[in-house]
């Protein structure tokens, strides 16, 4: 994370798929760029550096877990958690341009990470991510199913832990470890707080999507302290579903 800008740019230039990963979806046509970005280097100078590296790490976490345990009949369905992510971002950057605050390509990016603990946790642990599921099913909120099932921890806990041992940058980890409780975050409080706004439109979604009634109920506090209105919500929540299929075509992360 503390790397020379130039050598990121070397090593990445030098893995092929990554390299080529990166650009094509950085031009996927979502972000709406005005140019066509032909090299890393000129994603850092267009994007900023820190928005680079955050696409850089969601990419390299898919090749780390790529898939989970094959097993059939399971509760838990990465493939619409994935949806359900990208959700996120996308419902982040339309919290951005609403606000017209923050830098919405690095909010974009942030939506992309801010769930590793879900990956991790699909991953190591299964059954228990469809004994989670389950309860969800039954009308539990998912932190406090994830709770329960976890013996008090939850999905951003465990995103939050994996971070800190892979030393990633600080401002990821806050977004990972408050995006359900920006109120306790002790700094990058703004972005944390877009993006919370973004995760309850994006699983209010996806929950209707599955049949449930949605259990994510948005905190006035935390809406009014940004500056957006129950009209703002209202529309941005009728403009979603069109962004995030626009973003689905594009293949993003996917």
């Amino acid at each position: 994370m503390e790397t020379d800008i130039d050598l990121l740019i070397e090593k990445v230039s030098q893995l092929n798929d990554l390299n080529n990963l990166m650009l094509k979806n950085i031009n996927s046509g979502y972000f709406r760029l005005s140019r066509e970005i032909k090299s890393i280097k000129e994603a850092v100078v267009y994007l900023g550096m820190k928005t680079v590296q955050n696409l850089l790490i969601i990419h390299i976490i898919q090749q780390l877990f790529s898939g989970g345990e094959e097993k059939r009949n399971r509760m838990f369905d990465m493939k619409m958690y994935w949806k359900h992510v990208l959700g996120t971002a996308v419902a982040s950057c339309l919290v951005s341009e609403k606000l017209k605050k923050g830098d919405k390509y690095k909010l974009f990016s942030y939506g992309l990470l801010h769930d590793i603990g879900i990956t991790i946790l699909d991953i190591c642990l299964p059954d228990y991510m469809d004994k989670v599921i389950e309860k969800i099913f039954k009308g539990l909120h998912q932190v406090a199913a994830e709770r329960i099932v976890l013996g008090g921890i939850t999905h951003a806990d465990v995103g939050a832990w994996i971070c800190r041992k892979w030393n990633i940058r600080e401002d990821i980890i806050n977004i990972i470890e408050f995006h359900h409780t920006p109120l306790y975050a002790q700094s990058d409080n703004e972005y944390i707080k877009m993006l919370y706004v973004g995760d309850v439109i994006s699983n209010n979604y996806y929950q209707r999507l599955l049949g449930l009634n949605p259990n994510y109920e948005m905190d006035k506090q935390i809406a009014i302290s940004l500056g957006l209105t129950d009209e703002d919500i209202r529309e941005m929540v009728e403009e979603f579903p069109a962004a995030l299929e626009q973003a689905w075509n594009y293949n993003w992360i996917l």
